[in-house]
């Protein structure tokens, strides 16, 4: 027997070795085809559940954003390609807040498309007070007028039943004053940013305060009724100037710490608050029994009395140098809040107001000077549960004063 030729042989076995390579490559291939498969298959099969479980970013790589800038002077509101709606927050007794009035918002803002962070300038007119009237009621005749809306006002709150009211009034043009539970201890709330931008106003003429510092707003937690929060995104530069408008025509709770910020906190400036008036120190402790006869103990709680003179001090301050406390009156004359007290007076007559509101102790206030025949300011509080009957005092006690206003001339 022949061996085998080896020339065969090995040409055999590299016949069979490139049939096992052709196999295993077509394998490799069928089994990489069948991978794309159920990965694709998969994907699809994840995407839909991902859009289920996360609507809001689907499609986020392809979507327009847009960032704003507002102008705080304006009070029309235009529609942005994206909103972001703010949480309720418990409103803090130390803080002042912006108001609502039967659950509605009362400011309303212009709002524009920009991309710039950098601060904008403040753009407002100079609030200037009327000439006072000559007073034609004989000084016997003021005195009998004056006594007469004591009177009324003591019988309206008397007559009232479930609200617990302090009411204080003065001429700004010659001192008279008049109160009624005016010493009580109140819930100031939004109201206390006046005697606050006071103070700043006079560090600035003082040169203890720089207007035009740039302060960077770096975000905030969820705070209904802020101004910033509401309308400017972290990184957003202000001037140290744009504060105490928002915090006072706005009463921005925002703007109000970025402002203490820079004062150097509350406890700071509270004795040069106290020196103008202090019968209740904003930053003593009191116990008190409020509208329901419920006992509370803490700060942040003033007087009818006390808020009328730091109004005072503000408007002779502002008379001796206009110049200085420009700031603070400007913000009053184009306060963005509800004036429950406007409704009692003439279109004709300015009303430069703040008016706070603590909804967890059920404290309401205006604190307003009332440009009329006469400068005149007013605090009035009222603290209850019934809103109807809340506004209702405001416009009582409103309509008493300006009725005596309006017969003294």
């Amino acid at each position: 027997m022949k061996a085998p030729n080896p020339t065969f042989l090995k040409k055999a076995e590299n016949i069979r070795g490139k049939r096992r390579l052709v196999t295993l490559i077509l394998l490799a291939v069928l089994t990489l085809l069948t991978g794309i498969v159920i990965f694709v298959v998969n994907v699809a099969s994840s995407q839909k559940e991902y859009s289920v479980l996360f609507p809001e970013l689907v499609g986020r790589a392809t979507d327009t954003t847009t960032t704003i800038e507002v102008d705080p002077t304006s009070k029309t509101t235009e529609t942005t390609e994206e909103t972001t709606e703010s949480t309720e927050f418990t409103e803090d007794p130390l803080i002042p807040i912006t108001v609502s009035d039967s659950g509605t918002d009362e400011t309303t803002e212009s709002v524009t498309e920009t991309t710039s962070l950098a601060p904008d300038d403040l753009q407002i007119e100079d609030y200037r007070f009327v000439s006072p009237k000559t007073q034609i009621a004989s000084h016997q005749r003021r005195a009998v007028l004056l006594d007469n809306m004591k009177n009324q006002v003591e019988r309206y709150i008397r007559s009232v039943s479930g609200l617990r009211i302090g009411f204080e009034y003065k001429s700004l043009k010659t001192g008279e004053a008049l109160g009624i539970n005016e010493l009580e201890p109140i819930v100031p709330a939004g109201t206390f940013a006046v005697p606050i931008s006071l103070i700043s106003d006079r560090m600035i003429s003082e040169n203890r305060l720089n207007p035009d510092v740039i302060i960077t707003y770096t975000g905030h937690t969820a705070v209904n009724g802020s101004y910033i929060y509401s309308n400017y995104p972290s990184g957003k530069q202000l001037y140290y100037s744009t504060l105490p408008y928002l915090a006072v025509a706005y009463n921005d709770r925002v703007a109000l710490e970025m402002m203490l910020a820079q004062m150097g906190g509350l406890e700071a400036i509270m004795p040069a608050i106290n020196e103008i008036s202090s019968f209740q120190p904003y930053d003593r402790d009191i116990f008190y029994a409020d509208y329901s006869a419920h006992g509370y103990r803490g700060t942040a709680r003033s007087t009818c009395y006390d808020m009328v003179n730091y109004m005072n001090a503000l408007y002779v301050s502002y008379m001796n140098d206009p110049a200085s406390y420009q700031r603070t009156i400007n913000a009053l004359a184009a306060s963005q809040t509800v004036s429950p007290l406007r409704s009692s007076f003439d279109e004709s007559i300015s009303i430069l107001h703040v008016y706070g509101r603590n909804s967890d102790l059920h404290g309401y206030t205006e604190l307003a000077i009332i440009d009329g025949p006469e400068p005149i300011a007013v605090c009035i509080y009222v603290e209850g549960e019934n809103n109807a009957a809340i506004m209702t005092v405001f416009k009582t006690i409103g309509d008493y004063v300006a009725e005596y206003i309006t017969s003294c001339y």
